[in-house]
């Protein structure tokens, strides 16, 4: 009887040791294999980064899309420019690869657009990880009207009186969201017409800057009265048929330049879809589209005009090569709604808009293309609240500007 007790006894301590160790290797090596596998993540993610932003991808020049046609042409993946400095990245491949730009709700056509997929098996990623690239301003930038300006003259029988913004409230913040105390902010305002006299019909293009100091709210005023009042007298005995005006707002706090750039006015709705790459405008429609012509002294004719904040609005020839010229074979590959126009200058990386006039069934349309890659994302998949991510973020230059970019990564299955 003694021998059984004491057998039972020890049989319960024993049990009492296994469990008390189970208890605590279990977790530990739990512990360390997630920790093992979250560091592989981190890895994966942080190589990722590298091949981005430090090589420009092959061929190099894959954002002109003579270059590189389609996605089936590239090589290698990568976003830095060619022969550029160590974090500056290529304007136009960051273009290319926009799956969803929220500043826009627009995207290249899908013919000369890099895939998430082709992106993903060029970085070696193949179906086992999910991934998102994002590309947002260093600086937030947000313009508030705070009154209208109403032109006085140019309004001819059926056609309203024009209004415009101004003056505007700027609001500068840092990423974290503190106000960018002592931040010079520059407001570049366009704004383009076409006006009518007699039996003649001309569009102009009409730009000004104003400068200020971001003060301990992060907000700057910015007053164009001026500006809108030499445009008022300008219109005099002509009629206002169309206008659109589009602000750009240029911030620089302590060497960390940003831009952002939006629609003040237009009298238009947006029937046209304006999308940018290279020297392409490409514009997409049912009908033919017609220009304003032709071109006479001090007005738009067959020309674009494109602003280089924080100062300059230049105007530039443009060729429609739809149907003759190699791009625009490239960009429409049968799809016959799409219209392709060449710039004849040199776009500079510093461009963030352009803006074109055309004529489409009859009306007049005032076309924007935006150029900055504002809140440019790029996307394989979607990464629910469990599954673990490995987040990296690095501060990249385009042209001037200064730009974040967000590489998440997640393995799938994982939760």
């Amino acid at each position: 009887m003694h021998i059984t007790i004491d057998n039972i006894f020890a049989f319960l301590i024993l049990v009492l040791i296994l469990v008390t160790f189970m208890g605590y290797i279990i977790p530990s090596a739990y512990l360390s294999f997630t920790t093992t596998k979250e560091h592989q993540l981190e890895e994966v993610a942080q190589a990722i980064m590298d091949k981005i932003l430090l090589s420009p991808g092959h061929p190099e020049e894959w954002g002109d899309i003579s270059i590189v046609e389609s996605e089936g042409d590239l090589r290698a993946f990568g976003l830095q420019k060619t022969n550029g400095s160590v974090y500056e990245l290529d304007v136009n491949k960051l273009l290319r690869i926009a799956s969803v730009n929220t500043s826009l709700t627009m995207t290249l056509p899908w013919t000369i657009r890099i895939s998430q997929e082709t992106i993903a098996r060029l970085l070696g990623l193949g179906n086992d990880y999910g991934f998102s690239i994002r590309v947002t301003p260093a600086l937030n930038l947000s313009v508030r009207s705070l009154g209208t300006y109403t032109f006085t003259k140019g309004n001819g029988e059926g056609h309203g009186k024009l209004t415009v913004p101004n003056p505007v409230e700027v609001t500068v913040t840092t990423p974290d969201g503190r106000p960018a105390l002592g931040a010079n902010v520059t407001g570049l305002f366009t704004l383009m017409s076409i006006r009518s006299y007699g039996n003649k019909e001309e569009c102009y293009v009409n730009a000004s800057f104003v400068t200020s100091v971001v003060n301990w709210e992060g907000k700057a005023t910015l007053d164009f009265t001026s500006f809108l009042d030499s445009i008022n007298n300008e219109l005099e005995n002509k009629v206002l048929k169309k206008s659109g005006s589009t602000i750009i707002i240029y911030a620089d706090y302590y060497g960390i330049r940003a831009v952002n750039s939006s629609i003040l006015e237009t009298d238009v709705d947006e029937i046209l879809r304006g999308t940018v790459v290279d020297n392409y405008l490409i514009l997409e429609h049912e009908e033919e589209l017609e220009f304003p012509g032709p071109p006479a002294a001090v007005h738009l004719g067959k020309e674009a005009a494109l602003a280089n904040p924080p100062y300059y609005v230049y105007l530039s020839d443009f060729e429609d090569v739809t149907e003759h010229g190699e791009s625009g074979w490239i960009i429409n590959h049968g799809h016959y709604n799409i219209r392709v126009y060449e710039l004849s200058s040199v776009v500079d990386d510093d461009v963030v808009l352009i803006m074109m006039p055309a004529k489409y069934t009859g009306q007049y349309y005032l076309v924007s293309f935006f150029r900055e890659p504002s809140n440019v994302i790029c996307q394989k998949g979607a990464a629910s609240g469990n599954i673990k991510t490995s987040v990296l973020r690095r501060m990249v230059r385009v042209g001037s500007f200064h730009y974040f970019v967000e590489v998440r990564v997640w393995r799938w299955g994982e939760g």
